[in-house]
Protein backbone atom coordinates (compact mmCIF):
# COMPACT_ATOMS: atom_id res chain seq x y z
CA UNK A 1 0.00 0.00 0.00
CA UNK A 2 2.88 2.00 1.03
CA UNK A 3 4.57 1.72 -1.96
CA UNK A 4 1.40 2.93 -4.30
CA UNK A 5 1.03 5.53 -2.71
CA UNK A 6 4.80 6.83 -3.15
CA UNK A 7 4.49 6.08 -6.52
CA UNK A 8 1.50 8.45 -7.06
CA UNK A 9 2.44 11.17 -5.46
CA UNK A 10 6.19 10.88 -7.54
CA UNK A 11 3.72 11.02 -10.81
CA UNK A 12 1.88 14.44 -8.85
CA UNK A 13 5.20 16.15 -9.19
CA UNK A 14 6.64 15.46 -12.40
CA UNK A 15 3.57 15.80 -14.27
CA UNK A 16 2.65 18.89 -12.28
CA UNK A 17 -0.93 18.52 -11.79
CA UNK A 18 -2.54 21.17 -9.25
CA UNK A 19 -4.70 19.13 -6.89
CA UNK A 20 -3.08 15.84 -7.48
CA UNK A 21 -2.30 14.78 -4.13
CA UNK A 22 -2.24 11.20 -2.16
CA UNK A 23 -3.88 10.74 0.91
CA UNK A 24 -1.56 9.27 3.88
CA UNK A 25 -3.54 6.73 5.66
CA UNK A 26 -5.78 7.25 8.24
CA UNK A 27 -3.74 5.80 10.40
CA UNK A 28 -1.01 8.36 10.00
CA UNK A 29 -0.96 11.83 11.33
CA UNK A 30 -0.63 14.28 7.92
CA UNK A 31 2.49 16.83 7.91
CA UNK A 32 1.41 20.03 9.22
CA UNK A 33 0.78 22.93 6.99
CA UNK A 34 4.02 24.50 4.89
CA UNK A 35 3.44 28.48 4.70
CA UNK A 36 5.12 28.86 1.10
CA UNK A 37 7.11 32.56 0.93
CA UNK A 38 6.80 34.76 -1.79
CA UNK A 39 9.20 35.10 -4.79
CA UNK A 40 9.13 39.11 -3.92
CA UNK A 41 11.46 39.87 -1.18
CA UNK A 42 10.73 42.04 1.31
CA UNK A 43 13.53 45.56 1.13
CA UNK A 44 13.55 48.91 2.93
CA UNK A 45 13.79 51.03 0.49
CA UNK A 46 15.49 55.19 -0.16
CA UNK A 47 15.00 57.46 -2.15
CA UNK A 48 17.23 58.76 -5.04
CA UNK A 49 16.83 61.44 -7.63
CA UNK A 50 18.39 60.17 -10.79
CA UNK A 51 21.38 62.40 -11.83
CA UNK A 52 22.81 63.53 -15.84
CA UNK A 53 24.67 60.07 -16.78
CA UNK A 54 22.50 57.92 -14.64
CA UNK A 55 20.73 54.74 -16.20
CA UNK A 56 18.57 52.32 -14.53
CA UNK A 57 21.57 49.41 -14.98
CA UNK A 58 24.08 51.61 -13.27
CA UNK A 59 21.94 52.40 -10.37
CA UNK A 60 21.51 48.51 -10.12
CA UNK A 61 25.31 47.82 -10.44
CA UNK A 62 25.97 51.03 -8.05
CA UNK A 63 23.23 49.89 -5.21
CA UNK A 64 23.79 46.12 -5.72
CA UNK A 65 20.09 45.34 -6.75
CA UNK A 66 18.68 44.26 -10.52
CA UNK A 67 17.68 46.87 -12.35
CA UNK A 68 14.47 45.58 -12.87
CA UNK A 69 14.01 45.82 -8.65
CA UNK A 70 14.57 49.70 -9.37
CA UNK A 71 11.77 49.80 -12.02
CA UNK A 72 9.19 48.08 -10.20
CA UNK A 73 9.75 49.68 -7.05
CA UNK A 74 9.54 53.00 -9.07
CA UNK A 75 7.04 52.20 -11.28
CA UNK A 76 8.92 52.69 -14.59
CA UNK A 77 8.03 50.44 -17.65
CA UNK A 78 10.78 51.02 -19.94
CA UNK A 79 14.72 52.04 -19.09
CA UNK A 80 14.07 54.68 -21.46
CA UNK A 81 11.46 56.33 -19.50
CA UNK A 82 14.30 57.56 -16.74
CA UNK A 83 14.44 61.09 -16.73
CA UNK A 84 16.89 63.78 -14.94
CA UNK A 85 15.76 64.72 -11.69
CA UNK A 86 13.13 61.58 -11.24
CA UNK A 87 12.64 60.60 -7.98
CA UNK A 88 13.24 56.68 -7.71
CA UNK A 89 12.83 54.35 -4.72
CA UNK A 90 16.11 52.06 -4.49
CA UNK A 91 15.60 49.05 -2.49
CA UNK A 92 18.49 48.98 -0.03
CA UNK A 93 20.87 45.80 -0.21
CA UNK A 94 22.81 44.73 2.70
CA UNK A 95 26.27 46.08 3.10
CA UNK A 96 25.50 49.12 0.51
CA UNK A 97 25.27 52.60 2.28
CA UNK A 98 21.89 54.68 1.50
CA UNK A 99 23.57 58.26 -0.45
CA UNK A 100 22.71 61.81 1.00
CA UNK A 101 19.29 62.35 -0.41
CA UNK A 102 19.87 65.30 -2.24
CA UNK A 103 17.11 67.05 -4.81
CA UNK A 104 18.43 68.57 -7.49
CA UNK A 105 17.30 71.72 -8.58
CA UNK A 106 15.02 72.10 -11.99
CA UNK A 107 16.74 72.30 -15.21
CA UNK A 108 15.99 75.22 -16.55
CA UNK A 109 13.78 74.48 -20.02
CA UNK A 110 14.64 76.60 -22.73
CA UNK A 111 11.70 77.63 -25.67
CA UNK A 112 12.41 77.03 -29.22
CA UNK A 113 14.26 80.29 -30.91
CA UNK A 114 11.82 81.74 -32.74
CA UNK A 115 13.72 84.50 -35.21
CA UNK A 116 12.32 87.67 -36.08
CA UNK A 117 12.40 88.94 -39.63
CA UNK A 118 14.87 92.03 -40.10
CA UNK A 119 11.64 94.03 -41.60
CA UNK A 120 10.22 93.91 -38.72
CA UNK A 121 13.14 95.22 -36.70
CA UNK A 122 13.53 98.26 -39.15
CA UNK A 123 9.83 99.02 -40.14
CA UNK A 124 10.79 100.07 -43.37
CA UNK A 125 13.44 102.31 -42.02
CA UNK A 126 16.57 100.42 -42.62
CA UNK A 127 19.04 103.42 -42.32
CA UNK A 128 17.60 104.00 -38.47
CA UNK A 129 20.39 104.65 -36.21
CA UNK A 130 18.10 101.89 -33.79
CA UNK A 131 16.21 99.19 -34.56
CA UNK A 132 13.36 97.34 -32.75
CA UNK A 133 14.68 94.53 -30.67
CA UNK A 134 12.57 92.19 -31.09
CA UNK A 135 9.08 92.23 -32.35
CA UNK A 136 6.18 92.08 -29.92
CA UNK A 137 3.47 94.22 -28.14
CA UNK A 138 4.75 97.22 -26.20
CA UNK A 139 3.06 96.56 -22.81
CA UNK A 140 4.83 99.18 -20.59
CA UNK A 141 5.81 102.78 -22.11
CA UNK A 142 8.32 105.06 -20.98
CA UNK A 143 7.71 107.40 -17.78
CA UNK A 144 4.91 104.91 -16.56
CA UNK A 145 4.45 104.36 -12.71
CA UNK A 146 5.63 101.12 -11.83
CA UNK A 147 5.40 100.13 -8.40
CA UNK A 148 5.44 104.07 -7.42
CA UNK A 149 8.36 104.42 -9.49
CA UNK A 150 9.12 106.20 -13.49
CA UNK A 151 9.58 103.16 -15.79
CA UNK A 152 12.81 104.06 -16.82
CA UNK A 153 12.21 102.21 -20.55
CA UNK A 154 9.62 99.61 -22.48
CA UNK A 155 8.04 96.48 -21.84
CA UNK A 156 7.60 94.05 -24.80
CA UNK A 157 5.85 91.10 -24.64
CA UNK A 158 6.21 88.33 -26.66
CA UNK A 159 6.64 84.14 -26.51
CA UNK A 160 9.67 82.70 -24.50
CA UNK A 161 12.36 82.08 -27.09
CA UNK A 162 11.73 85.11 -29.38
CA UNK A 163 14.98 86.08 -30.32
CA UNK A 164 16.67 89.42 -29.21
CA UNK A 165 18.60 91.98 -31.29
CA UNK A 166 20.99 94.51 -30.84
CA UNK A 167 19.25 97.70 -31.50
CA UNK A 168 22.51 98.76 -32.87
CA UNK A 169 26.39 98.46 -33.64
CA UNK A 170 28.19 98.53 -30.80
CA UNK A 171 30.40 96.25 -28.18
CA UNK A 172 28.62 94.64 -25.29
CA UNK A 173 29.90 96.13 -22.12
CA UNK A 174 27.82 94.32 -19.65
CA UNK A 175 26.47 90.39 -19.46
CA UNK A 176 25.10 89.21 -15.95
CA UNK A 177 23.38 86.13 -15.49
CA UNK A 178 20.04 85.50 -13.27
CA UNK A 179 22.50 82.63 -11.11
CA UNK A 180 24.98 84.96 -10.29
CA UNK A 181 22.43 87.66 -9.24
CA UNK A 182 20.56 85.19 -7.35
CA UNK A 183 17.30 87.80 -6.62
CA UNK A 184 17.51 89.99 -9.04
CA UNK A 185 14.34 91.59 -10.19
CA UNK A 186 15.82 91.55 -13.85
CA UNK A 187 16.90 88.12 -14.34
CA UNK A 188 19.46 87.61 -17.43
CA UNK A 189 20.52 90.97 -18.48
CA UNK A 190 22.51 92.31 -21.39
CA UNK A 191 24.15 96.13 -21.77
CA UNK A 192 25.31 97.25 -25.07
CA UNK A 193 27.55 100.16 -25.59
CA UNK A 194 27.21 102.33 -28.44
CA UNK A 195 29.05 105.36 -30.55
CA UNK A 196 28.04 108.30 -28.76
CA UNK A 197 27.84 107.92 -25.57
CA UNK A 198 24.93 105.41 -25.80
CA UNK A 199 23.76 102.43 -24.27
CA UNK A 200 21.39 99.79 -25.01
CA UNK A 201 19.62 97.54 -22.01
CA UNK A 202 18.21 94.29 -22.74
CA UNK A 203 16.29 92.36 -19.14
CA UNK A 204 14.49 89.42 -18.53
CA UNK A 205 16.27 87.21 -21.31
CA UNK A 206 15.52 83.57 -21.44
CA UNK A 207 19.22 83.10 -22.58
CA UNK A 208 22.48 85.04 -23.63
CA UNK A 209 23.96 84.54 -26.64
CA UNK A 210 27.02 86.52 -26.66
CA UNK A 211 29.68 87.16 -23.67
CA UNK A 212 31.24 90.64 -22.30
CA UNK A 213 33.52 92.11 -24.87
CA UNK A 214 32.09 90.89 -28.13
CA UNK A 215 31.47 93.58 -30.77
CA UNK A 216 27.93 92.94 -32.39
CA UNK A 217 26.34 94.31 -35.58
CA UNK A 218 22.88 96.12 -35.68
CA UNK A 219 20.26 93.29 -35.94
CA UNK A 220 22.78 90.63 -34.64
CA UNK A 221 20.53 88.18 -32.52
CA UNK A 222 21.85 88.31 -28.85
CA UNK A 223 19.55 86.63 -26.47
CA UNK A 224 15.85 85.46 -26.22
CA UNK A 225 12.65 86.88 -24.36
CA UNK A 226 11.93 84.86 -21.15
CA UNK A 227 10.63 84.84 -18.04
CA UNK A 228 13.71 85.61 -15.77
CA UNK A 229 13.57 88.12 -13.27
CA UNK A 230 10.53 89.94 -11.53
CA UNK A 231 8.73 89.11 -14.57
CA UNK A 232 4.63 86.75 -14.94
CA UNK A 233 5.03 86.21 -18.35
CA UNK A 234 7.73 86.43 -21.14
CA UNK A 235 8.92 90.04 -21.54
CA UNK A 236 11.76 92.13 -22.61
CA UNK A 237 12.64 94.91 -20.59
CA UNK A 238 14.43 97.50 -22.98
CA UNK A 239 15.77 100.62 -21.95
CA UNK A 240 18.06 103.66 -23.88
CA UNK A 241 20.82 105.29 -21.99
CA UNK A 242 22.95 108.65 -23.28
CA UNK A 243 25.38 109.78 -21.09
CA UNK A 244 24.43 107.16 -18.16
CA UNK A 245 21.12 108.91 -17.89
CA UNK A 246 17.90 106.83 -19.32
CA UNK A 247 16.40 108.26 -22.08
CA UNK A 248 12.75 107.41 -23.98
CA UNK A 249 13.33 104.55 -26.39
CA UNK A 250 10.67 105.40 -28.58
CA UNK A 251 11.89 108.53 -29.68
CA UNK A 252 14.80 106.91 -31.32
CA UNK A 253 13.07 103.02 -32.47
CA UNK A 254 11.83 103.21 -35.98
Amino acid sequence: MARHLHAAGLLCVLIGLTGCRAAPPKSVAGPSPISVATTRRSYEYFVYHARRGDTLYSLGRRFGVSWEEIADASSIKHPEELKVGMALLIPRAEGVDAPELVIPEPEPQAGPRRAVPERDLHRGRPSSRFWWPTAGRVVRRYGERLRGLPESGIGIAAPAGTEVYAAAPGTVIAQVSADASAGSAWGNVLAISHPGGMVSWYAHLDSVFVQKGRRVSKGEPVGAVGTSGAVVRPELAFRLFRNERPINPMDHLP
